[in-house]
């Protein structure tokens, strides 16, 4: 079934007699600029909203209140519960769409747009590991490839527009959505960025973008207490350096076509009525010229949280002449339906047009009007192939992180008996976006299931002991520290749970969006349940599991290995076993740095260097830390870019020249071990004074690598750096300085990682 005339694309507009919107031929400005002429103010109104919850949890439609919505809200739609298959789900929402296909005036089709962090909204497709866990692959050529799977499985759905990629810097271990962010480093979160969206983005054969990306939220930093709709502090130096950088690489290199403004305050004014930040600095100094959304229920916050505008038609107001074109309102009504009386004012009616001209380029651009409707034959064809599943298996393994090791692991070959324990071992931890019941067991194991899969479920006992969050009931834990004598070895899975609000957990989780992390240890009973173990002498492996950086304390630090697992997807069960064995070796690093007390943050690696100073050193002559009680450096013991492997890799002493207009890094990697493995091959750069009045942190990753290496073998790995690119920005200008520059090469950004080499930059 055809949403328009497909036709169309065979024959002439003049043979057909159609209106110039129809003529699939036309770029999708003219397009849209013809369409709009025929629209009345109210179906202009209708484009910037949408129902965003169309199903319940039990496939049920509201009719009723989606009627109520639809006169002014009827541009794009939404999936609503995401505990709904695919395979249930689409054949309702095909009704759907094709009844506003053939009852609109116009016949202007509906968008689905929708969030896609581990797969596909609905439950039925792939279940890859969250955006934390992907990057702490390191590997874009791989994640090429899972973007492609995801993106082709939206398609089959419907789906041409997504919410993502999150860019986002994860720097404040406190906020409860580092699973859905990259990492704490601008250049490395713009990289996977970067890739996401021209992935998503690519054209299908008839010239159509075959999905939509949302870079968000435009602009979000260190949010006070980590709170996810807190305000943040920052002028223009801090965006443009900082939490601005990734959008700035993303929106020039990848051009998203849409954003979604963040629900923060920027210097105490709230995104969605921040025409400076989003106009002057977004549009006209940034050079973003895609369609500007807000987040869920942003633009009320004007009005209700925030208190800065006085009525839901002001905050209307004053998100239109922010820019913003579309208002997502999941469950409820916009604020934007209150400007349809406003139809004779002119500034008001300009806004509208404007805003609604974005939302029909996209709907052009993506074929809406010639893209036939979803086919079971074909969904059922596409989600979940064999290939999406291979590469789901592939960066499963890669997005594991090997933080300590004593030699125990791998585990010998005659292992026994093990004792499993911790409540995470028996559920998928996948996310609060992930489409996936953290219970179901029709897809993908749980880490205990891939265990005894692989050992026998008679030498594998499991105890959960403890609850993920309940604090009154330790009983379990003697039962836990028994079983663990007895086997010899122990096995723990804690952490912190993130599912969604449809999951049977939900009352236990603590991570995730709408979750800040005060302390930053285990919740409920869990460290006592370590700490009785450890307590035995027992070898112990401990395996973390969760969307955060954890502490790991000095008793936690006596076990025998820990694992960093992240948020997993349905094959992190199996990988994990596979490290565990050593029929994988762990090639996985951190892109988020783990603290070392829960005060003591932030910890990222690229902090100013007046941030490491807790004293007046240079006039008193004592110099002291950043943190004196309890006293810890600035530079934690495993930060970003550090992970362990079971083999040894020896970086040689970087050869760094100028060359033109670039900086070439070369260095030679040898795999000294016995075993095949991946090393990712660091740089980093930090020129010793500035020559304009900006201070830069104390090292910059520019480039990276992985690269795989026989035992006993070396691999020679050249980087080309454009001497453009070692810069940084003085209000809101790119600037390059000409001097002394310090470059380190490594396997983490630790300095006892790296190598540097002093060299001089002329520009």
């Amino acid at each position: 079934m055809h949403l328009l005339f497909l036709a169309a694309c065979l024959q002439t507009a003049a043979a057909l007699n159609i209106f110039p919107y129809q003529n699939a031929s036309l770029p999708p400005k003219q397009r849209a600029d013809d369409l709009l002429s025929r629209m009345t103010w109210q179906e202009k109104i209708g484009q910037t909203g949408g129902n965003r919850r169309l199903l319940s949890d039990n496939l049920f439609f509201n009719k009723t209140l989606y009627d109520i919505l639809y006169p002014l809200e009827n541009g794009n739609i939404g999936y609503g519960s995401q505990a709904n298959t695919a395979q249930d789900a689409i054949p309702i929402v095909n009704r759907i769409r094709t009844s506003e296909y053939n009852n609109s005036r116009l016949h202007i089709p509906y968008i689905t747009v929708t969030d896609s962090v581990n797969g596909i909204y609905l439950r039925g497709g792939t279940l890859f590991p969250s955006t934390l866990a992907v990057g702490s692959s390191w590997n874009i050529p791989l994640y090429q490839k899972v973007v492609a799977a995801i993106r082709d499985e939206n398609m089959v759905i419907g789906t041409h527009w997504v919410l993502s990629p999150e860019l986002d810097l994860a720097q404040d271990p406190r906020n409860g959505r580092l699973g859905e962010m990259y990492g704490e480093d601008a250049y490395l979160v713009g990289e996977f960025g970067s890739q996401y969206v021209r992935t998503m983005q690519e054209k299908d054969e008839d010239g159509f973008v075959k999905v939509a990306t949302t870079v968000k939220h435009f602009v979000y930093g260190a949010s006070k207490g980590g709170v996810n709709t807190a305000s943040m502090h920052g002028g223009l130096n801090y965006i443009f350096n900082e939490v601005g950088l990734p959008f700035i690489k993303v929106i020039q290199e990848a051009k998203p076509l849409s954003l979604m403004a963040s629900y923060a305050s920027v210097d105490c004014v709230p995104v969605a009525a921040n025409e400076y930040l989003l106009q002057d600095i977004l549009r006209n100094t940034i050079g973003f010229d895609g369609l500007i959304m807000s987040d869920a229920g942003e633009v009320l916050h004007l009005y209700t949280q925030s208190k800065v505008a006085g009525s839901e038609k002001r905050a209307a107001l004053w998100a239109l002449q922010a820019g913003l074109a579309i208002e997502l309102s999941p469950g409820k009504r916009g604020t934007f339906p209150t400007l349809i009386e406003s139809v004779n004012n002119t500034k008001i009616a300009s806004l509208v047009d404007k805003a609604a001209h974005q939302v029909l380029e996209i709907k052009f651009a993506t074929g809406q009007f010639e893209r036939p409707l979803p086919s079971m034959a074909k969904l059922n064809a596409t989600l979940r192939l064999e290939s999406h599943l291979e590469v789901n298996r592939n960066i499963s393994r890669e997005a594991i992180v090997l933080l300590q090791n004593d030699g125990t692991l791998p585990l010998p070959r005659n292992t026994t008996n093990i004792a499993l324990l911790g409540p995470f071992a028996d559920i998928i931890n996948a996310g609060s976006y992930a489409s996936f019941n953290s219970t179901d067991r029709s897809l993908g194991h749980s880490f205990k299931q891939s265990l005894q899969n692989e050992f026998g479920a008679d030498r594998v006992q499991y105890i959960p002991a403890v609850d993920f969050i309940d604090t009154s009931n330790r009983s379990g834990i003697a039962g836990a520290v028994a079983a663990a004598k007895e086997a010899g070895l122990a096995v723990l899975m804690l952490g912190s749970l993130s599912v969604d609000t449809d999951d049977p957990l939900f009352s236990k989780r603590t991570d995730g969006e709408f979750f800040t992390h005060a302390d930053l240890g285990f919740p409920g009973l869990q460290q006592d349940l370590i700490d009785a173990v450890l307590d035995t002498g027992v070898p112990t492996i401990l395996i973390l599991s969760g969307g955060q950086p954890f502490v790991l304390n000095n008793s936690t630090l006596r076990a025998n290995a820990i694992i960093h697992s992240f948020l997993g997807g349905e094959f992190t069960g199996d990988a994990l076993v596979e490290i565990i064995k050593g029929t994988v070796n762990p090639s996985g690093k951190l892109t988020i740095s783990m603290p070392q007390h829960s005060a003591a943050i932030p910890i990222n690696y690229n902090y100013l260097p007046s941030d490491n100073e807790g004293g007046m050193g240079s006039m008193t002559g004592v110099q002291s830390p950043a943190w004196q009680f309890p006293l810890l450096t600035r530079d934690v013991p495993m930060p970003f870019g550090y992970g362990l492997s079971y083999t040894t890799f020896n970086i040689s002493k970087p050869i760094i020249k100028v060359q033109g207009q670039n900086v070439t890094v070369a260095v030679s990697v040898t795999n000294a071990g016995k075993v095949r493995g991946s090393e990712v091959v660091q740089v980093y750069f930090r020129e010793k004074h500035t020559k304009r009045p900006v201070e830069t942190p104390v090292k910059r990753l520019v480039r990276f690598a992985k690269v795989e290496i026989e035992a006993g073998h070396v691999e020679r790995v050249t980087f080309t750096i454009p001497i453009k690119e070692l810069g940084y920005y003085f209000n809101t200008k790119w600037g390059v300085d000409g001097g002394l520059y310090t470059f380190w090469v490594g396997s983490s950004s630790k300095d006892q990682d790296l190598q540097s080499v002093e060299m001089e930059i002329e520009v």
